[in-house]
């Protein structure tokens, strides 16, 4: 299944969120899949805004299903990151905070990686980080990824919105 990876570059915490409710509002049913992808101070947001006919049916399964590919990808970095109550922890503590909500028709799994790792003196590149949260979330969930921007509806739709 095809699948879209919209960037959107350096951006304020609040600025990403709004982005990611109005881009999941603007999603019909028959949507494709989208992974929003942002750099910020410190961290790499991401949210997965996926149409309901494609998530699990249980709310309550979503950030387990939407963040197992985000805990595959610091385990391939060396980082012992794992999933436990509805977060992504590293050491008993949790490393970012995570939604899993309905927004529009779709379900939206958000949260975000470390920029620098715990062990590792130097900062994570982005392009490293991106690639392989890539093919984790390929392999997961069968999906090929397209880079994208915005359609003129979905810009429409966010401007009204």
């Amino acid at each position: 299944m095809k699948a879209r990876w919209i960037r959107t570059g350096r951006v304020t915490p609040l600025d990403f969120d709004e982005a990611c409710v109005r881009l999941a509002i603007a999603q019909p049913p028959q949507a494709s899949p989208i992974l929003l992808w942002g750099e910020s101070a410190g961290r790499f947001p991401f949210a997965l805004i996926v149409p309901l006919r494609l998530a699990p049916g249980r709310r309550s399964r979503w950030a387990a299903w939407g963040l197992a590919p985000a805990i595959a990808t610091y385990r391939q970095f060396g980082v012992p990151a794992y999933f436990d109550e509805g977060e992504i922890r590293l050491g008993g503590r949790t490393v970012s905070e995570t939604i899993a909500e309905p927004i529009g028709e779709c379900a939206v799994v958000a949260s975000s990686f470390l920029a620098q790792f715990p062990e590792s003196c130097v900062p994570t590149p982005s392009s490293a980080l991106e690639q392989a949260f890539r093919l984790r979330l390929e392999a997961q969930h069968g999906w090929q990824f397209e880079h994208s921007w915005p359609t003129r509806p979905e810009l429409l739709d966010v401007a009204l919105a």
